[in-house]
């Protein structure tokens, strides 16, 4: 390599061509005209994902915009009126009347039969008792007694008896009319009788245990068996049963003193008749007019007013036609369709990252479609909570995307979300700022996460936006009537809820986040470059140079990647992990073998182009063994790219026109590929030339650095290795430019240590050296030189 000093500002020609050449190439780039992005082979899938997304997203927006979003005790911002004319249920009226039928319904009593059989028994045969009794001394005491016979009535009842067609008379009429007419006589205890005079209803059912049918009766006809007027009501009963003096005066006598309870009350059938009557009452109504108000801007909403403006709603909805009531659900699919065709073009054109994956696709589509449901159906169930219900799955969508993709990205598909939440609850236009307020926030925040407090930190910040948002929001929208502050506080407060649990969430699910969408955050890249990794600590092991030399390149990457603002980190990483295939045989490579000693030697050209490719495949089946995040695996396969292995390609060659043989094929002695499809790929095949590059010349000066720099980031350029990613011109001028400054750095002049003369006595290492200062009186300078 020539010892020449390269003046920078100066470019040969060769290398204006080159660049002009890849210009050209990059002009032509497939991303750069929608016809091309249409001819993508997913373009179509994409498009049906899209389809399916904006049908159902315009369904879920069309259902919610139909919902009342009200709460019973919320500060209410605009005034409702009925919109058609309907009739609601008066409930209160209704449930009035219902009462008023309950406590008129008619109560029920049951025979108690014992007693009937009881008198029955006792008269039927009392006739026939005294048949043979001629005085009252012949009657036994207990009947007389009972009885208090006279003799004249002791007469009567032995002419009954004495006759047959009296006798019958008396068993077969007389008695069984009796019973009759007690049973249309009801006689109650004297606590029965008194509630059932409190009552509201007018009549009573009597119902007895045999056959018989039930009797309605008026309530007056119930008798109290202590009150005064039991003796008329019986002497009434016996006379209404054709007893004549004197029988009837012992009857009416016997049944006085006797007196109990005939019937009793039945709660259950008199409750049963209640329930019966009160749902037989009809039900009240209050008609609302077109026009008239449901509730006005500033009111409190109560529970009867959610209820009139649901009805009402439901009302209007019966009322319109068919096409009334499709035409605002096409409204909501069309301003669906505009938004989310907005944002797709956006990604086709500026994240063709997502749009070349349907996959990806697939998956953020999904998450929008969830996280605008589940806004959707938590407002509507839970109005009060709008704060956080309407903010938090944005954020949440925001969180996602800025960690899997990049900020560009989480910034316009987190719009999309909150426009279409902001359609479909009615939110103001305030809202959606406030929306936007905290999604770039988070976005802002969460531009690098190298440290797991870095989401805390995010969460924080973004529920200090929302919160900040939100009062300024509901102080421009909500009537400041009593209790409206505290209204607004309380809902800024859900807001920082939100932010802050969205935070934690995301906190909780990083590593799924990684696995779903196959990205690498900061916080593991920061773990996969510490030493003490298991692939690191085996490189050291056993291939100390080549862990070396990807330290070496490393840096440089690290360094030429901030200057153009690639991802330095991830670069770095890669960078650390690009070599590791060559573990498995380090001997074969020159930074891994002892002085003397080439394995290489005994080899052809052909074996030794094998075992030297063969370490890019191994690397990647490494990677995937030790599960390095696929992200790296591009640096591991990519970081030769296609270029030529040339030292064995000129050997074999050599030793073709030795032996009169057929040259071998450029072609063959190529590595695989792929070719760097990104910036930071490109930057490590760079580095990783140049860097053994530098380390193999004899004098690293740094004109010599310079020029081979520039030298093999023209070859490579020349070679068409930069031809699938976006590295610039410009960004390879810079690229350039880090890297000789850093090889520079590294390779640095050192002050000649002269031999110290054999008379004089050898300096110990830990003596500290003696500096003499010289001044230059004209440039004030100072120089300081080092003493033997």
């Amino acid at each position: 390599m020539a010892d020449t000093t390269k003046n920078p500002s100066s470019k040969p020609a060769t290398a204006s061509k080159a660049r002009r050449e890849q210009a050209r190439r990059s002009a032509a780039k497939p991303a750069s005209g929608w016809r091309t992005i249409a001819q993508r082979p997913s373009a179509a899938r994409g498009l049906l994902i899209g389809a399916v997304f904006t049908l159902v997203i315009g369904a879920i927006v069309g259902w919610a915009r139909e919902q009342p979003i009200v709460a019973v005790g919320q500060i209410m911002t605009s005034t409702r009126l009925v919109r058609t004319d309907f009739k609601v249920i008066d409930e209160i009226r209704t449930q009035s009347q219902r009462e008023i039928a309950r406590q008129r319904a008619t109560r029920v009593y049951r025979a108690d039969n014992s007693v009937f059989e009881d008198i029955k028994t006792q008269l039927d045969g009392l006739p026939k008792a005294l048949a043979d009794a001629d005085t009252l001394v012949k009657v036994a005491p207990e009947i007389r007694d009972r009885f208090q016979l006279t003799p004249v009535q002791l007469d009567a009842l032995r002419a009954y008896a004495q006759n047959d067609e009296a006798s019958e008379q008396w068993s077969k009429r007389l008695v069984p009319d009796l019973i009759e007419k007690l049973r249309y006589t009801p006689l109650l205890d004297r606590e029965t009788w008194q509630i059932e005079q409190q009552e509201a209803n007018r009549t009573i059912e009597l119902r007895f245990w045999s056959d018989l049918k039930p009797i309605t009766r008026n309530k007056d006809g119930a008798v109290n068996v202590e009150g005064a007027r039991l003796e008329e009501r019986i002497a009434a009963a016996v006379h209404g049963a054709g007893f004549e003096a004197p029988i009837d005066s012992l009857v009416i006598g016997w049944l006085v003193r006797n007196a109990r309870p005939t019937f009793v009350f039945d709660e259950e059938a008199t409750r049963a008749n209640r329930d019966a009557d009160a749902d037989a009452a009809p039900e009240q109504f209050v008609t609302y007019t077109r026009g008239r108000e449901i509730y006005r801007r500033g009111d409190v909403l109560t529970q009867d007013q959610r209820e009139i403006d649901r009805l009402e709603r439901a009302e209007t909805s019966r009322a319109r036609s068919i096409g009334q009531r499709w035409l605002p659900r096409l409204g909501a699919l069309l301003a669906t369709i505009l938004a989310a065709s907005g944002v797709g073009f956006y990604l086709a054109r500026f994240c063709p990252r997502i749009t070349r994956n349907p996959m990806r696709v697939f998956a953020i589509a999904s998450i929008v479609l969830v996280t605008t449901l589940i806004a959707a159906w938590a407002t509507i169930q839970t109005p009060t909570g709008i704060a956080i219900s309407s903010t938090a799955p944005t954020i949440f969508i925001a969180f996602i995307l800025v960690i899997a993709y990049d900020q560009r990205t989480a910034l316009a598909i987190s719009s999309l979300q909150a426009l279409l939440v902001g359609v479909a609850l009615h939110l103001p236009a305030e809202v959606f700022i406030t929306v936007l307020a905290g999604v770039g926030v988070a976005v802002w925040k969460l531009g690098e996460i190298r440290q797991r407090n870095t989401i805390m930190r995010a969460g924080a910040w973004t529920a200090a936006a929302l919160a900040g948002g939100t009062l300024a929001c509901e102080l421009l929208t909500i009537p400041q009537v009593q209790g409206a502050f505290s209204q607004t506080l309380t809902d800024a407060g859900y807001a920082a809820v939100g932010g802050v649990g969205v935070a934690m969430i995301i906190y909780g699910v990083l590593p799924f986040i990684e696995r779903t969408f196959d990205i690498t955050t900061g916080m593991t890249l920061i773990e996969l470059r510490d030493p003490r990794n298991p692939l690191l600590r085996e490189m050291q092991s056993r291939a100390p140079g080549t862990y070396n030399h990807s330290l070496s390149v490393a840096t440089l990457a690290e360094a030429a990647a901030e200057k153009i603002g690639a991802d330095a980190l991830h670069l770095y990483v890669g960078a650390l992990y690009h070599d590791i295939g060559k573990i498995n045989k380090p001997d074969y490579f020159v930074e891994n073998q002892s002085e003397g000693v080439n394995k290489h030697a005994k080899l052809s050209p052909a074996m030794s182009l094998l075992v030297i490719v063969g370490h890019v495949k191994d690397g990647v089946e490494l990677a995937r063994e030790h599960n390095l995040p696929r992200s790296l695996h591009h640096y591991i396969e990519s970081h030769h790219g296609t270029t030529l292995v040339e030292y064995f390609y000129h050997q074999a060659r050599q030793q073709a026109d030795e032996a009169e043989r057929d040259q071998p094929s450029e072609i063959e002695y190529r590595y695989p590929g792929p070719k760097p499809r990104t910036r930071e790929a490109a930057i490590l095949m760079i580095c990783d030339a140049v860097e053994s590059a530098t380390r193999a010349m004899p004098e690293p000066t740094p004109s010599r650095i310079e020029t081979l720099v520039h030298k093999l980031a023209t070859k490579r350029l020349m070679d068409g290795q930069f031809d699938e990613c976006d590295l610039t011109l410009a960004d390879l001028h810079a690229i350039e430019a880090s890297l000789t400054k850093g090889l520079i750095s590294m390779h640095h002049a050192r002050v000649a240590y002269p031999e110290a003369s054999r008379s004089k006595p050898v300096q110990s290492p830990h003596t500290q050296p003696d500096l003499r200062l010289d001044s230059d009186t004209k440039s004030g300078e100072k120089t300081a030189t080092r003493s033997a």
